[in-house]
């Protein structure tokens, strides 16, 4: 975030300043244009509203192969575990994962762009540790797989959808206490 900060006053700055080096204002009342000086001051604001502007849209990508705390399952470009969250963004690893599942599977079909689905995402990954070995939990990625969206029907998100046997047998639409994923799953572990 600094380094963005940092990037985002000095790229402002330099703007700023040849707009107003080159940009002459004849009445010395436009602000970006009436002097190099006042263009630059201008332009870092700028900068820093732009560097601040990108701070949540901006995620990480963690490469499964480098990563120590994510193991991969089936090597790059697989779906990969975090902890115990499979984490799909691709149809080919949701039949992997989910519908040829052995055990029940909850699948969180989400979008990084997604509020709720965020807020969402503890829940999800305090669930996985507590059925870690008993049920399957995932994470979809609708950004990276949205054609996954039309064939079950998903409307909103957070969406998630409980499969038995490669089978659709609940589902609960936007944001719910830990409690209800929990009777879905222990309802599922019964049968």
């Amino acid at each position: 975030m600094t380094l963005r900060l940092i990037l985002g006053i000095a790229a402002g700055m330099a703007l700023g300043a040849l707009v107003g080096h080159f940009g002459k204002c004849s009445s010395g009342a436009c602000p970006l244009t009436a002097n190099p000086f006042r263009g630059a001051i201008y332009g870092g604001i700028l900068g820093v509203v732009f560097a601040f502007s990108l701070a949540g849209s901006v995620r990480p990508k963690v490469n499964a192969a480098s990563s120590e705390s994510m193991t991969s399952r089936g090597g790059p470009g697989k779906a990969a575990q975090v902890d115990a969250v499979v984490h799909i963004s691709t149809p080919a690893d949701f039949d992997r994962y989910v519908l040829s599942a052995a055990k029940p599977c909850m699948a969180d079909f989400y979008s990084d762009r997604c509020g709720p689905c965020r807020m969402l995402a503890p829940t999800v990954e305090q669930l996985a540790a507590k059925y870690d070995g008993r049920a399957v939990v995932c994470k979809v990625n609708l950004d990276s797989a949205p054609g996954l969206a039309a064939p079950y029907n998903i409307r909103g998100i957070p969406a998630v959808l409980f499969f038995n046997g490669g089978k659709e047998v609940n589902r609960l639409i936007g944001l719910r206490q830990q409690a209800d994923y929990e009777d879905v799953l222990e309802k599922m572990l019964e049968k």
